[in-house]
Order: structure tokens, then sequence, then C-alpha cells
């Protein structure tokens, strides 16, 4: 028998896969797309090590078995190559970071060609490629158009080791995330990016709509489209609900309103609502009357009166506030045909003009009543490709960034001043409690408040300390409040008196109003009072009389907002805080005390560095000091070369140096953009030649990793970044795989520049990435992280030389849980080598005149299994399946030929050189395995052979899984510890006892 080389039969297959282009991706119509991505990685000098291809290989498997199912598939890689690490090497040892970053690409690509990943290398892309980074600024000015860029002075996070400002995503703990050093706070000008005004639809969207279809007069649920339209969604697992209205021949308005909010606790801003005819003039009316905010209105030939149809006389009263609706929706469209038999066409035009609504008009198409309404439903798909299937934790953690607090804006006059001052309180309930106010020591409107108090030098001075300490202890929980007083009082309009204003070392200049009222009722506040003899007055007490007593006391705080009772004001006393909740806003409203307000501890993104190797900014500046937009011919602004990387100590970028390239001239254009000219040119007629100096910074290395994924549906484009056909057809990604470290920064970053594109009309979905799906770390077998400095990364290299790529692809999938961590063992490694030889050896049985098999049962259900956990990515339970086929293949002296081409097109996502060996050499095929028909199973064997074993920890049960009837207790109980909901129980304990019921039950006792 021929030994399994595995040298020889993965360098043959991946040079045929490269010069035959088999993964090459073409856009088909014919067939379904999938598009699958892995997260930009940053080609790094030190190369991959064994822990980053395990997210490569999970999507690659997932890509290979797209294939087999006959989708069109798109599996990109390229690299996000502008960043500080090329930069600071080119000052080390003065070479160019365009060759370290060309060489390490080059290293990260052979890396990953050599694990045999599926990648369509006709469209690698690299941010650092003008080319690429010409569309990045193109974008940055259709932000900069839309007034969502521009440049500010204000306080900023300064790294005095990279020289560079440090976003506020990129401070950890006070200290730079790259480097570790402590920032400091320095005023500088800074080109920002408005996030903030993203900030609530990044939220909302986090959530899936839920949509509501409304039929017309005469109609019902069952009629026309709704039923079909109903259908698709939950297809597509959307929430929808198409009610019946009641008197559908003699509609009464408030009788339909009573029934449509019936429907629902309320409607969401990320919610849609679709109204045909009567419903659409419904949904027009019901929104010029309720203050509703929602995402998208679709009205389909909507009545906008009641066309002197007797029945209808009553349900139109009055007319729309056309403006209240506009305000109302994110986005509104109209369908309407140009020869609806019931409406005019100038109607449609009035309805649309008056709601700035896109109208799409459908030739002679008469009510649009017909079942088959294609444009709609295409409408709908684009809904439905915008909601998210992300992890929780991942939703959570952008909730918590984003940081939506609702809450009262107070406004006081300072005493003895003609300066006011606004407070903003998420917790007001208690607001009677109030007695002091704080401000933070770096509040820019501080030293306006000092003016002419005595001691306004030492209480700067002091300021100063408090803003060192912060920076010192890198923003952690103080374990003491500071403050000083101020001297001044704000006159409290609730009625409190007036209130001492203090400076407190944990108010912070940027959540809020930098500015706080402090009550009994919060902890810090309440410290920071007992500190310095602050008087305090409760006014919310514990239900528990004695607790209650302690409180009254100043002993404790009470700061339950939900089942605390109140005291103050009368008009709630001795009622449940959280009951009157929204009483007290009216209450604190009516008497003009506050307004109602929503903050977010989300801030505009800093999108410059004063650092050479990034995008240059196409920005520059008149003699006045004016910015404008370079023309885009103008496009793409190069980098220039340069002698010296090291930034300035002034904070200039070194960019700044090179006169030649800063200073330049031009005209100004019709459009209000730049175009340069060549010394002794001449300016187009009517223009001027005027002097202007190019903006110095650059951008962070998050502008390129920002948009990336829509650059790789239409790499070699030279009008557009994409055009909207092949963005139409390929987005959003399917499946996007990477670290969760990336939650806050890249993904709601990404997230907001794909909003904007949509805004613009230049991509089709709300959302860039449909499913989202972190892989755990692998850790060095030590159990710590896998780093350089600790000696303990492992080299895909050398397990490729030594045991192949396939051996650690399917290593790293059988490792455990995909999400969750784990440590490398080379001992599991060489187990998995195993398994491939006993492949190896399998596939030489093959008899081509064999046509039956006594194992038909375990086939079909290692095939049932396979899928569903590919698909589930439990990848080390599919692996297990295969393994238990394989040892029963091993175990009989000749297979059919059909048996094992089924195996090795199961085999072939997770060993793919192996199968292709197999496939083309001992089963005697000319073409390549990877786009043969994915098998299917056939249930009549599954019956009677296949058991589900119920699994319970300490008595509870966990998961359930299914196996072989004659699956032996040690395999049974092996792969119940695999699974993802048993492994992290285990994990937490210790195993003392293990239960085997047969055919039932596989129980562990864990303490």
């Amino acid at each position: 028998m021929k030994k399994y080389d595995h040298q020889e039969i993965e360098k043959k297959w991946q040079n045929y896969w490269l010069k035959n282009k088999t993964f090459k991706t073409t856009e088909n119509s014919n067939k379904e797309k999938y598009y699958v991505l892995d997260m930009f990685p940053y080609p790094s000098g030190a190369g991959l090590h064994v822990g980053h291809p395990l997210g490569q290989t999970a999507t690659d498997i997932i890509a290979r078995k797209r294939r087999h199912q006959g989708y069109e598939v798109l599996h990109p890689m390229g690299w996000d190559a502008f960043g500080l690490p090329a930069e600071n090497y080119a000052i080390k040892t003065g070479i160019h970071p365009a060759i370290t970053t060309k060489e390490n690409s080059d290293t990260f690509r052979r890396q990953i060609q050599s694990l045999g990943f599926s990648y369509d290398w006709d469209r690698e892309i690299n941010t650092t490629d003008p080319q690429y980074y010409r569309w990045t600024q193109w974008i940055f000015l259709q932000l900069y158009k839309k007034g969502l860029a521009y440049e500010k002075s204000m306080p900023m996070s300064w790294c005095p080791k990279c020289k560079i400002v440090a976003a506020n995503e990129e401070v950890e703990q006070g200290t730079h995330e790259r480097c570790g050093t402590p920032v400091e706070r320095k005023h500088l000008k800074q080109w920002m990016l408005r996030i903030t005004e993203y900030a609530e639809r990044l939220l909302n969207d986090l959530d899936s709509p839920n949509i509501y279809i409304i039929h017309g007069w005469g109609s019902d649920s069952q009629s026309n489209w709704f039923e079909r339209a109903r259908q698709f969604l939950v297809s597509k697992k959307v929430r929808v609900c198409v009610p019946d209205f009641p008197h559908t021949d003699n509609p009464v308005y408030k009788e339909w309103k009573t029934h449509f909010e019936s429907q629902f606790i309320q409607l969401w801003s990320q919610d849609i609502l679709i109204g045909h005819s009567l419903g659409g003039g419904f949904m027009l009316k019901y929104l010029s009357e309720n203050d509703i905010q929602i995402d998208k209105l679709i009205l389909v030939a909507p009545t906008i009166k009641d066309y002197d149809v007797l029945e209808l006389k009553d349900f139109y009263t009055k007319t729309f506030d056309y403006d209240k609706i506009k305000q109302s929706a994110q986005k509104i469209a109209i369908f309407a045909s140009d020869n609806d038999q019931y409406i005019p066409l100038k109607d449609f035009q009035f309805l649309a003009q008056q709601l700035d609504a896109e109208l799409i008009l459908l030739p002679q198409r008469d009510h649009l009543m017909d079942p088959n309404f294609p444009e709609l439903f295409e409408y709908l798909g684009d809904i439905q490709r915008s909601i998210l299937n992300w992890p929780d934790k991942i939703k959570a953690m952008q909730r918590n960034w984003i940081g939506k607090s609702e809450g009262l804006l107070f406004t006081a006059p300072v005493k003895d001043t003609n300066i006011t001052i606004q407070t903003f309180s998420a917790h007001f309930e208690a607001f009677c409690s109030d007695n002091f106010v704080v401000i933070a020591p770096d509040h820019p409107f501080l030293e306006t408040l000092l003016e002419g108090i005595d001691n306004k030098q030492e209480i700067l001075d002091f300021c100063k300390e408090l803003i060192r300490k912060r920076m010192e202890r890198g923003f952690e929980e103080e374990k003491e409040p500071e403050g000083i007083f101020t001297g001044r009082y704000i006159i409290d309009p609730v009625g409190n008196g007036d209130l001492p204003i203090w400076i407190a070392s944990f108010a912070l200049a940027d959540y809020g109003t930098g500015i706080v009222k402090c009550s009994a009722h919060d902890e810090r506040d309440f410290a920071f009072a007992k500190k310095y003899n602050i008087p305090l007055k409760p006014v919310l007490f514990p239900k528990d009389p004695e607790k209650a007593e302690k409180v009254k006391n100043l002993e404790v705080c009470c700061t339950d907002m939900v089942d605390g009772i109140l005291t103050e004001p009368t008009e709630f006393t001795g009622k449940r805080s959280g009951d009157v909740r929204q009483e007290i806003i009216e209450y604190i409203e009516k008497k003009g005390f506050a307004k109602r307000q929503t903050t977010y501890k989300l801030r505009d993104w800093i999108f410059t560095r004063q650092r050479y190797w990034g995008e240059p900014i196409p920005i520059v500046f008149d003699e006045k000091g004016q910015d404008y937009p370079l023309d885009d011919s103008e496009l793409p602004l190069q980098l220039p070369e340069i002698a010296k990387y090291e930034p300035s100590e002034t904070g200039e970028s070194p960019l700044a140096s090179i006169d030649s390239w800063v200073n330049i001239q031009g005209y100004i254009t019709k459009q209000g953009t730049v175009k340069t000219i060549q010394s002794g040119d001449k300016a187009p007629k009517d223009t001027t030649i005027q002097k202007f100096k190019r903006e110095t910074s650059t951008m962070p290395n998050w502008a390129g990793s920002s948009w990336y994924w829509l650059r790789f549906m239409d790499p070699c484009n030279e009008q557009e970044f994409c055009s909207k056909e092949k963005e139409k057809y390929w987005g959003p990604v399917d499946l996007y795989v990477g670290g969760a470290e990336h939650a806050v920064l890249h993904l709601l970053y990404a997230r907001f520049w794909h909003k904007v594109l949509y805004d613009l009309g230049l991509v089709s979905t709300k959302e860039p990435f449909k499913k989202l799906l972190n892989q755990g770390l692998i850790l060095a077998e030590d159990g710590h992280k896998m780093s350089k400095s600790l000696g303990n990364v492992i080299n895909p290299d050398d397990i490729v030389k030594k045991y192949g790529a396939d051996t650690l692809r399917v290593y790293e999938m059988f490792m455990g849980p995909f999400e969750q961590s784990k440590a490398w063992n080379m001992n599991a490694v060489e187990g998995a080598r195993k398994f491939l030889d006993r492949v190896w050896r399998v596939s030489q049985k093959n008899n081509k005149n064999r046509k039956k098999e006594s194992i038909s049962s375990l086939l079909h259900q290692t095939i049932k299994v396979v899928t569903e956990h590919i698909e589930e990515f439990r990848f080390n339970t599919a692996i297990s399946q295969l393994m238990v086929l394989t040892n029963e293949l091993t175990a009989q002296e000749e297979i059919s030929q059909e048996t094992l081409e089924i195996f090795v097109i199961l085999l072939s996502p997770f060993a793919p050189h192996l199968a292709e060996e197999i496939w083309r050499e001992i089963l005697g095929h000319t073409e390549t395995v990877a786009y043969e028909p994915w098998p299917t199973w056939n249930p009549e064997y599954l019956i009677e052979n296949e058991v589900t074993y119920a699994v319970q920890i300490n008595g509870k049960v966990r998961a359930d899984f299914t196996t072989p009837k004659d699956t032996a207790k040690e395999e049974v109980v092996a792969k119940a510890k695999t699974l993802e909901n048993v492994s992290k129980y285990l994990d937490q304990g210790t195993i003392i006892k293990e239960i085997f019921v047969p055919e039932k039950i596989v129980g562990f006792v864990v303490k």
C-alpha cells in the first residue's frame, strides 16, 4: 500500500487549486449566493501561530460545504495593513513601512495557502494599496459632505510613547491599549466622525423588527398577497402579524385602531408597517395622530381620501399631518401602479412628494392585489437581510458601549452670576433629595464658573492634581472620592434651596452635561457628602422599618429606585418609586423643573492620527484656515516618500515637515471642491488660483476595515467602490467570524459606515453582517495565552511540515466547542494524524464492483450528523461521527465506490487535500471533489438504529444528542462530554461520578 505522504499530497493539490483557480468566484444569478468572511487580519512580522487558523478553518469548512450544496460562494482574503507596528518598526530600522508590510503579507499568504483554505485569491485586497484607499478617502468625503466629519479642538488622550492620539475605545484603564503607557490629556485639533448621530439606530437595529401588514377595505388576512407575504417572512424567521380587522365592508376607524393596538404592547423604533389600500390610509391617519417612531412605512396603493365611497365617508375625518408622518419613519416607500382602477396616479405622486417617499411605479398593475407581487417580495427580502443573528453577549457589549440613558435635564441659575447650568439625571425619582452639585475637574466651563472666586488658582491646581491621579489609576474605581468646593451655588428650581457646587473626582466631563445634581440616594454622592460634611436629606426608604431607620439616620444609603418608598413630594408620599416613574416625569415637566432628555455614553469617533503610515485625509485649508474637500479626480491622495517617520514632540504628523507635499496651489470648483494645479499652469475660466495646505494627519487603522467587505464584492472596479448590482447580489455578509475582542471597535465602526452608505443609497441593507460568530482562544499547552514574550507560541509551519495541514485542520476543529477557549495538546495532534492515516487505509479498500454495504444505517446517520453539526458549528462532534464511521469501515474487507464517495465528500470540508487525493487518484474521478453534490440521508435508515440520550449534570438535563443504538458506552459518554452546554458545566468542577442508562441517559455528578 502506498504511504500517506501529506507533504506530497498537500503541495500537489494546493498548486492545482491555485493554477486552475478552483475557487474563483463569479456572480451567478441562477445560484443562491453565500458570502462567508473572516475578520480582516493584520499581517504582523511574527506571522501566524496555531491560534489564528481556528476561525479561518471554520469558515473554510462552511464555504466548502456550501459549494457542495450548490451555492455560489464568496470567500475572500486580504490584509488590514495600515497601523502602528509597521511604522514603529520603520522608526526603529529606517525601513519603509510599505516594504515590511509587503513582506508580512507575503508570509501570511504563504502560511494561509499552506493550510488549504479555499479563498478566491483573485479578490485579494490590501488597505495600503492606493487603489484601495482611494475609496476609503472617497467614503470619508461622503461623510464630510453629509456633515458627519468635522474638525474640533478638544481634550484628547495622548500617548507620549507612541506620540499619537488614542480614541476613547483605545484607552483601557487609562493606558493606551497598544503599548500600555498611561495617556495624557492634550488639547489638539482633530477630525471627528459624528457616530453619535447614529447612536439610536446602532442601538435599535441590534433587535429584530416586528412587521405588521394591514389589509384594506373588504379584505382579510388571507386576501391578495397578504398570506404569501406572511409565509415568506416566517420562512425567513421574521416576526410578522397580519391582523383581520372588523367590519371591513363598512370600516370604523376607532374600531380598527383598537384592534390594531391589541396586536402589540407598543411599536418599537425597529418595527415596519405595511399597509395596502385602505390599510395604507389607516396607517397614514394613525401616524398622524400618535407620537410613534418606526423604521419603515411601506404603503401599497394607499388611499388618501374616501373617493366618494359611501362606506369610507366617516373613516377619513381630517387631513393627514404629513410632517408628523415623515418624522415617524426612517424610510417611507410607496408601491403604486400607473393605471390603478381606483386611485389616480397624481394622488400617489402627491403623497410621495409630501412624505419625501420613494415612489416605486409599476406599469399596468391595477390596484396591486395580485398574490404574485415580486417587487414587494424583493423589498421584504432586503429587510430580512438586515436582521442580525449575533451572539447576545456581543449585542449586550454594543448596547453598553452606546449607553443610552433616558432621564431629565434640569436647568438652574448660578447664584450671584448671570450663568445658568444644566444637569442630567437618569435617576430623578428622588429629586427632592438633591442637596449639592458636582462638576468634573476637566470641565471646559469650570474657569468661567470660577471667575471672581478668591481661591480660583488654588482650585484649578487641585483640579490638575485630580486629573493626574485619575490618569495614574487608569480610571479604575477610586478608593475614596476627592473634591473641592467652588464657592458657587445654584438656586434649585425644585425648591431644595441654594445647593453648593463642588468639584468631584468621580464626575466626568464627557458624560451627560459633566455637571450632576447629587443626593442621599447614590452611593458615590453619599460617600462624598459624608466625607465633606455636606448636609443630606433622604426621601426614599426601604419597606423594612429597621432598614428605613438606618437610612433616616444617614447610616446607609438607599438606592432602590424600583421598590423604595417615597416621602417627597407630598403628591407621591408612600408610593413605590418604580410605580410612579412616569407620573414623576409628568409632574416635573408640568412644574417646569426639567425636560426629558436622552443621552448616550457613546462619543464621536476621533478619526485622525498624527502619524505617517495611514490613509492621507483628502482635505485642504485655504490661507484663512477654511477647510475644503479635494475633488474626486484628485483621489487617491497618496502618501509621499519620507526620510523620518517619528512624530514631532508638538503632536504634528511627520507629514507636516514635507513642505512640497503640504503646500499646494489650486482652485475651488463650482461643487465646492478643490482641484490642484502645477506651478505655472492656468486655472479654468472664472476661477482663481489660491494657496492651500494639506491636512497632515492620517486616518486611524480602523478606516480601511470599516468597509472592506464591500470591496471584496467588486475588487477591481475603478469607477466605484462597489457596483450596486454586485452589492445587491452579495450583500450582506452571510457569515462573519472573528474574535470577540472586536465587539465594540471594529463592529460598531463598520455598522456606522455601512448605515451611512445605506442612507446614501449605495448599499441595499442596513447592516453589513447578518450572522456573527466568535471563536475561542487556543491557549498554549501550559494554559496561558500564546505570546512571543512567554516563549509558548506554536508555529503552524512546524505542524504542517511534520503532520500535515489536514491534521492541523482536523485537530483544531476536534479540540472542543468552537466558541470556547482550549489548550493545545501535541498528543491530541498525533491522534488527529492517526485518524487520517486510518482514512487513507480505508480508501485502499475501494471495490468499484461492490454494490451493497451492511452499514447503510451508520452511513446515513453520519450524513445527518455531519450535515447538521457543521451548520451548528459543532465541528468536534461532526468529526467524532466521521471517526465512528471510519472505525466501522476499517472493519470491512471491501468498501463500495458509492459508500467511499459519500464518505470522501463528508470528509472534504475538514481534510480537503486528502479528500481530493482519494477522489481523483483512488476513486478515479477527473474533476475536483469541491463541487460534488452534498449527500442526503434517508430517514428510513435512521429510525430503528438511532437513540437519543439526555445528558444530565447533577440531575438537571443540560443537553441531548442522537447516536446509533449500538454505540459503545465509552463512546456515548465521551460524546456527551463534548457537547457545548455540557462541557462548560464540567469545566466548573470535578466529575465525581458518571451515570449511564443504556439508550436513555448519560449523567455526571460534578463537585
